[in-house]
């Protein structure tokens, strides 16, 4: 992507997704403009360099590349000029999926070591059996946690949550 001059980076990554399609023509057909404009959008020379996509074309353009299987490059590189990196709903939404299995198995782990160490301590001492057991509740309890701190890592930025004001 062009850093220095943004708007360059955006009429390509348009170009990309119109080629995407299989041309102007198709690109055309898809939205409420013709041909000439569609090329105009895409096109750095110096009498188009001010000739932008606008949103509702844009979004007839992305909306056909996803039909198709395809994810929008116009949409990706708009999202990082500003900060934000484009995700596909379905895949934000199993990382909240996963956060909500990880809750379960994290609170799951916890509620066994506590109750572990309470029976434990229910006579008063801790026998070495006693201490295996406590010791295999929190090794199951480290495990969880492991495993949530690492799907965090790949999870995007920002994940959406079903039913949330978006």
């Amino acid at each position: 992507m062009n850093k220095r001059n943004p708007y360059a980076a955006l009429k390509g990554a348009f170009d990309g997704d119109v080629d995407r399609l299989g041309g102007v023509v198709v690109a055309a057909s898809k939205t409420r403009v013709g041909q000439a404009l569609i090329s105009r959008y895409s096109s750095i020379s110096d009498q188009n360099a001010t000739t932008h996509v606008p949103a509702d074309v844009l979004l007839d353009i992305s909306i056909e590349i996803v039909r198709r299987g395809g994810a929008p490059e116009t949409l990706q590189v708009l999202a990082d000029l500003a900060g934000f990196k484009l995700v596909p709903r379905e895949s934000a939404e199993a990382v909240g999926d996963s956060l909500i299995r990880h809750l379960a198995d994290t609170s799951r782990a916890q509620a066994a070591l506590s109750t572990t160490i309470a029976d434990a301590l229910a006579d008063g001492r801790i026998d070495p059996i006693e201490q295996l057991r406590i010791d295999e509740a929190a090794a199951q309890e480290e495990k969880e946690l492991a495993e949530l701190r690492q799907d965090l890592k790949s999870a995007p930025t920002i994940i959406p949550i079903r039913g949330s004001a978006a």
